[in-house]
């Protein structure tokens, strides 16, 4: 009577499971962006809030950083003050502090939010020689006069943005800025290709854009790709697009350097990723690459909702 019992409850416990699955289904064209707000409130601190744009859950990225809402603060019903905006800290804070047991409100309003944008472009791939190719986009913003947080450094500085496309900052004449830290996203298999270096199917993001010929050899090829342009309403914004033609060993430095910084040599149980080097009794990179320039005048374009 045993084995037929243990059968029993195994029969049992595969229903149940079957039983708990369902597909929901999600269309994120339909999923428009919208103001996203977190705060929290200490009798010992003074007011503060955080200011994003939504994101899809099928982006891997945290959103855009919100510098030019306004932000005010209401106790029991009646306006408190409005915050002021920390370019150092990228939040919103006030000079007072909140009281106990009294009700509180904070409101955020922007006049506008910047969807993200679809770009499409068209090239030849030379046919029978193995080719490797990068994607950057950068924004350019030309102020008329010098902006109230210039001089408090670049904007989304930070190791995994500079990992990203590069670096980025002011050059002149006059006050312009160019950020190299835009976010591309892509349902491109060419874009979304699976790192070589894997664990399962926990692989690295493509953080540089990168991609190889091996599905488009010697074909005239569209790829299509999204981005948020420029929020600065004060400025004339410029996009630029780059498609370069990268050496292999510049594919090859990429790739394992987004590998080693996705996994961080931190697992025991996984061997210690190795940065590609091409340098002999030392370590390092000698790349080249060729870019082809595309330049598109935002002032021109009316961005749409996310997924538009």
């Amino acid at each position: 009577m045993y084995k037929p019992i243990q059968y029993f409850v195994a029969i049992l416990l595969i229903s149940f499971l079957m039983a708990c699955e369902k597909e929901i289904g999600y269309n994120h064209k339909n999923q428009s962006t919208f103001l996203v707000m977190n705060s929290y409130l200490n009798p010992d601190s003074v007011f503060s809030v955080s200011v994003t744009q939504s994101f899809s859950i099928m982006e891997n990225w945290g959103g855009v950083i919100v510098t030019d809402a306004e932000a005010k603060v209401y106790e029991n019903e009646t306006f408190l003050e409005t915050l002021k905006y920390d370019t150092v800290r990228w939040r919103y804070y006030g000079t007072r502090k909140p009281s106990v047991g009294r009700s509180y409100k904070i409101t955020v309003v922007k006049d506008s939010i910047t969807g993200i944008t679809s770009a499409t472009i068209t090239f030849k791939d030379p046919p029978g020689v193995k080719n490797f190719y990068r994607l950057v986009v950068a924004n350019v913003d030309e102020f008329d006069e010098k902006p109230d947080w210039y001089g408090n450094g670049d904007y989304g500085s930070g190791s995994h943005y500079i990992l990203e496309t590069g670096n980025g900052g002011w050059s002149g004449p006059g006050w312009i800025y160019t950020n190299y830290f835009v976010h591309i996203t892509s349902n491109d298999p060419n874009l979304n290709a699976s790192s070589a270096i894997d664990f399962l199917d926990d692989v690295p993001d493509n953080i540089f854009n990168i991609f190889n010929d091996d599905l488009i050899d010697g074909k005239e090829y569209s790829l299509t790709f999204s981005f948020y342009p420029s929020y600065y309403p004060d400025a004339k914004n410029e996009t630029v697009i780059y498609l370069q033609a990268i050496t292999e060993g510049l594919h090859k430095y990429f790739k394992t350097y987004a590998a080693q910084y996705y996994y961080g040599n931190e697992d025991l149980l996984m061997e210690p990723i190795q940065v590609y080097t091409n340098v002999k009794n030392g370590a390092g990179i000698l790349g080249s690459f060729n870019s082809k320039k595309f330049i598109v005048n935002m002032d021109n374009i009316v961005t749409k909702p996310y997924g538009s």
